[in-house]
């Protein structure tokens, strides 16, 4: 269309109004305006609570390392949207960007398209206006109502599950199990992580049902020897009985990405049938070069300071086990920050229960939950937890309380980590 003025950011994510929808009618209707472009590409589809984004950067590197053309589709973003949206290691560029905004503008605004609609749509249509072989695809929330769903998935892969987003998808761990399996397609294999005992049968049941073979990572990968060091993985590992790693290199770190680690592995023993050049040396190559920010991610050392995008309690008590395992601390000083639909109460429990000092801190962003708030839910909770007036007076009051052989841990939100990376410290 003709606008009198360029497309901006501002105008990008004003689209955050329209919220969010329940069904698959407006990416249905978007990408039938399209041409279908989400059919131009197989796709693997992976769904979960924790670890989806690590599972996603890994194969994206083995693929690519097996000499294939990968989409890569993750949400949310640390920095820029174009983080999003990554063809072949790269992330897509602004001009991409503002051009589909550009030409199909007056559509978004017109059917109300919600932002993730919106860059879902831009992600399948770059992808296929470049003719990849391959994309790897996170579900955004959920699974049976996620605009991810109306992915050619060839591969349906399910990471650890467990209990968030709970104004969405409910408190009962068997429902958000169910709306995950959303994705599972008839005859397409299914692969899934070490589960809950009840996530597991309802995963089994949902495959049963439509005709997909389900595979266990936990029984299809078996690793001949491990190492959990601060610069990530080293192992060996055999697959399937017959794929034989014999050295291998994962630059993420902790115990959880263990268990990713095996999932990616699974799926590489299922894709290989479909795409030859998955072998060893690809796998291992792909390891050795998988980048995945915001995982255990040492920001500085003296003090130590780790970077977590940790934002459900689950994800809270792993990090910080891996932390006291891995670096053995003194003391850990949290710097925290949260949204406000989060579980906020069980996630400062259990800070309050496993960390020295806390430091609260409000977000620049509308979904934040306010300083005095998170004060007044660490106070009940009897945790030692002070506020700050900015991210910026939160890293300066860590340092300050910082001694030799403690730890700064810096968790809670995507948001948190895009602020403290571009704050002047760690920029």
């Amino acid at each position: 269309m003709d606008h009198t003025k360029a497309l901006t950011w501002d105008d990008f994510y004003s689209l955050q109004r329209f919220g969010m929808t329940t069904g698959l009618d407006n990416i249905k209707l978007f990408v039938d305006h399209l041409g279908h472009p989400e059919t131009k590409f197989p796709s693997i589809h992976i769904a979960g609570t924790n670890g989806k984004g690590s599972v996603t950067a890994i194969l994206d590197s083995i693929l690519r390392s097996a000499g294939l053309s990968v989409g890569r589709y993750t949400s949310p973003h640390i920095l820029r949207f174009e983080e999003r949206i990554h063809i072949n290691g790269q992330p897509v560029s602004e001009e991409v960007v503002f051009g589909f905004l550009e030409t199909h503008w007056d559509l978004i605004q017109e059917k109300h398209f919600t932002f993730f609609e919106t860059a879902t749509a831009m992600a399948f249509q770059t992808f296929a206006d470049v003719s990849i072989d391959i994309a790897v695809v996170e579900v955004g929330l959920g699974g049976t109502h996620d605009a991810t769903r109306i992915v050619n998935s060839v591969l349906s892969l399910f990471t650890s599950i467990d209990i968030d987003h709970t104004d969405r998808l409910g408190k009962e761990l068997i429902g958000i199990a169910q709306d995950k399996a959303g994705i599972m397609r008839s005859g397409v294999p299914v692969v899934i992580a070490d589960q809950h005992p009840e996530v597991n049968d309802v995963l089994s049941s949902s495959a049963q049902k439509i005709g997909s073979v389900l595979y266990k990572a936990e029984e299809t990968v078996q690793f001949t020897s491990l190492q959990l060091t601060s610069e990530g993985i080293i192992g060996s590992a055999v697959i399937n009985g017959s794929m034989a790693i014999n050295s291998f290199h994962l630059p993420l770190t902790g115990s959880f990405q263990i268990d990713n680690l095996k999932l990616a592995l699974a799926a590489c023993s299922i894709l290989s049938k479909r795409y030859p050049d998955i072998t060893t040396e690809a796998i291992t190559d792909g390891l050795e070069n998988t980048h995945w920010p915001g995982r255990l991610q040492v920001l500085q050392n003296s003090p130590t300071v780790i970077l977590d995008v940790a934002h459900n309690p689950a994800a809270l008590k792993r990090v910080l086990t891996e932390v006291k395992s891995i670096w053995k601390p003194n003391r850990i000083i949290t710097i925290f920050g949260v949204m406000a639909d989060k579980d906020v109460s069980s996630m400062i429990a259990v800070l309050a229960n496993q960390v020295d000092k806390g430091i609260l801190v409000s977000l620049k962003c509308e979904r934040s939950l306010n300083v005095e708030d998170l004060q007044e839910i660490a106070d009940q909770s009897g945790w030692n937890a002070e506020s700050a007036s900015s991210v910026e007076d939160s890293i300066n009051r860590a340092h300050k309380a910082a001694r030799p052989g403690d730890v700064i841990l810096i968790a809670g939100s995507h948001y948190l980590a895009e602020e403290v990376l571009k704050t002047e410290i760690y920029s």
